[in-house]
Order: C-alpha cells, then structure tokens, then sequence
C-alpha cells in the first residue's frame, strides 16, 4: 500500500483544522518506512487561470502539478483506469510531510489505495515539484 506512486484515501485529522477526507500520494519511501507525502487539493491553485494537466504554469518554472478531471493517471487496485472526478492540484508549500508510517497512520482513519500513478505521471510529478521554487529545500534532496 505504501509504495511509490501510490495514492491513499482516508479522513485524516489535521488537529485544529478537523478531520478531512483527503487524497495522499506516496512520493518517496526510505529503508526504514519513513515516507514521503503530499495531500492534493480541488481548490484554485494551480498558479494560472488557464490550468493543464501537468506542470502549471509551465515546467521552466512551476508552481503547482494539476491532475485535470477525468484524465487517466493511474490504475485502482483492480486493474481499471483511475482518474480524479475533479481537477486536483499538488501545491508544493502545500501538504508535504516526511514521517513513519505508524505516524502518518495515526492521523488517518478509512485508509485505502485507490490508485497507483503510471511511471511517467509519477515522475512528471516529481520533476514539477524538484524544479518549483515553493519546494522546501528540505523535501528536494528527495527527489534527486
């Protein structure tokens, strides 16, 4: 469940914001099950008025990776297409956290994998947030 590319829903507990249901994708995975994640968001901000699926608003200079609604980005579990029903967006000073499994576990109630993203949607994603200069510098040493 936990591997690379792979994107978990569940309601998580963000404490003094309440519980949300929210969709989690696994970035990057260490030895000692410490992983990597970033929570999408179906709000506006993609950076650009005029969003595409990908890089927004462009790859020289990104500010967020969008996953336009109905456009295939994975397989479920199950083998079929995956998409999300709405645009979503990953904001790179957005939702990013680095801690064990256990931990990200605690927060979260309902979990399930409900895609696993396509190699190249996966590594789309990773060279959006590398390049971003909204990307903590802390988190970009992960994506070499």
């Amino acid at each position: 469940m936990y591997q690379v590319g792979a994107i978990l829903h569940g309601l998580f507990d963000f404490y003094s914001q309440g519980k949300k249901t929210k969709y989690a994708i696994i970035l990057y995975k260490d030895k000692s099950d410490f992983i990597l994640t970033t929570f999408t968001t179906s709000q506006a901000r993609s950076g650009t008025e005029n969003s595409v699926h990908g890089a927004n608003p462009s790859k020289a200079d990104p500010k967020s990776y969008v996953f336009k609604a109905k456009v295939e980005i994975g397989l479920k579990p199950d083998g079929k297409a995956f998409w999300f029903k709405k645009d979503s967006t990953i904001v790179p000073n957005y939702g990013l956290s680095f801690k064990s499994i256990d931990e990200f576990n605690a927060k979260a109630e309902h979990l399930e994998k409900v895609c696993q993203l396509h190699s190249s949607e996966y590594l789309e994603l990773i060279y959006v947030l590398y390049k971003s200069k909204k990307t903590s510098i802390l988190y970009k040493e992960y994506f070499n």
